[in-house]
């Protein structure tokens, strides 16, 4: 059942796109001299061999090519030289062949959307007078409706970026015109802002019910929505829910349901998960390291004394005397407290958990995927995100 939040009564650009509110983002058209200056990757196999191992078999090449070839025809049948320029202006360029061909594919709802978040994609990369052009370009696209580019003027809107003001009520008003369109990052956008309380009190069922839809229009392989999806109905505590909706999702916050419930998975790899999971900047994991070392048998290398430890000393915020931890957790969990080897075994465990609880913080603090952050457009990736964090910061 659609949310009310979806419905749009009247077309963006007449309520708000042409206001004075969006004077700031519309200045970037005038001259600038009057302006004011996917599943983890096994270690042998980068990120970009896999992209091209997925792109060489997904037949995108050839389709590129044949859409081309399609234009050149029609061009080349053209004898009006006006019909030939206008064919000509028509093709892809080449930043927009060399962009879809690097990034791979994307989530678009309109004829305009693949050229839409090419643009996009370039803005970063620019500067200047570049920089204001192409901004003036997506600015006229999310004035006749656009949904990808009233997405982003959504985005550009809820961090304040390239001279626009931070406004959030403008950022939802942007994402709702595109979401009624089901254009997926709006309609994930919407739903992070929800759920992190983003210029509005935490709405958890609303967010809940925006992130579903989301799901439903189909996979995107950053696994920002499958991540959120199953994080949230982890928190409500339905198990069955978020193991759903994190089968196969390779996101940090899925990590933790499927490390927390699949007993099937080897310890080894429920434990990287968790770890991997406190990047996000969700705690959970450390409560959940303690839970699932205390349950495995044998556990001849102390883990469970470890990660309680590891527990215990980062919500003591490292007041705690970890030593004496170590040795109340190792002399309740073995048969022969008083051995020779006690001593060692005592600070293994204490070394162990300070040098992991540091580890952990700094993961968390250094977190590049940056999973809070509402998208430009999906799959919004680490090679995308990292495109667009020296703009973030900017705007910070």
């Amino acid at each position: 059942m659609p949310l009310v939040i979806l419905r749009q009564s009247a077309p963006l650009s007449a309520v708000k796109l042409a206001g004075p509110v969006f004077l700031t983002f519309a200045t970037l058209l005038l001259p600038a001299s009057a302006q004011q200056p996917t599943g983890p990757a096994h270690p042998a196999v980068t990120p970009e061999v896999q992209w091209n191992r997925d792109l060489l078999g997904s037949g995108r090449i050839e389709q590129l090519a044949g859409s081309m070839a399609q234009h050149n025809k029609a061009a080349e049948a053209a004898v009006d030289d006006s019909m030939i320029s206008r064919v000509k202006r028509s093709l892809p360029s080449l930043d927009q062949f060399g962009n879809s061909l690097k990034y791979g594919a994307f989530s678009a709802v309109s004829p305009q959307g693949p050229e839409v978040i090419s643009l996009i994609r370039t803005v970063p990369m620019r500067a200047g007078k570049d920089r204001n052009e192409i901004l003036g370009k997506l600015l006229n696209f999310s004035r006749q409706g656009v949904p990808e580019a009233q997405n982003f003027s959504g985005f550009v809107y809820e961090y304040g970026l390239f001279g626009a003001r931070r406004n959030l009520q403008l950022a939802r008003e942007h994402y709702r015109a595109a979401a009624s369109r089901r254009y997926q990052p709006a309609v994930f956008n919407l739903a992070n802002m929800a759920y992190v309380g983003k210029g509005q009190a935490q709405d958890v069922d609303t967010a809940r019910e925006l992130v579903h839809q989301a799901f439903a229009i189909g996979a995107e392989s950053s696994g920002r929505v499958c991540g959120l999806a199953s994080f949230i109905e982890y928190r409500r505590g339905d198990q069955a829910s978020a193991l759903r909706l994190g089968q196969s999702c390779y996101s940090g916050l899925a990590h933790i349901p499927n490390a927390a419930y699949n007993n099937q998975l080897p310890l080894t790899q429920r434990i990287k998960m968790l770890r991997d999971s406190i990047g996000t900047g969700a705690l959970d994991g450390y409560r959940w390291l303690e839970q699932i070392t205390q349950r495995a048998e044998p556990d001849r290398e102390f883990l469970y004394c470890k990660y309680r430890l590891v527990n215990q000393l980062r919500a003591s915020s490292g007041r705690a005397d970890a030593k004496a931890l170590a040795r109340t957790c190792y002399e309740s969990s073995t048969a022969n407290p008083g051995g020779r080897n006690a001593d060692v075994a005592v600070q293994g465990i204490a070394s162990f958990a300070m040098t992991e609880v540091r580890a952990l913080e700094q993961s968390r603090q250094t977190n590049r995927f940056h999973y809070p952050w509402s998208v430009p457009y999906l799959p919004f990736a680490q090679r995308d995100v990292d495109l667009y964090e020296p703009v973030m910061k900017e705007a910070k």
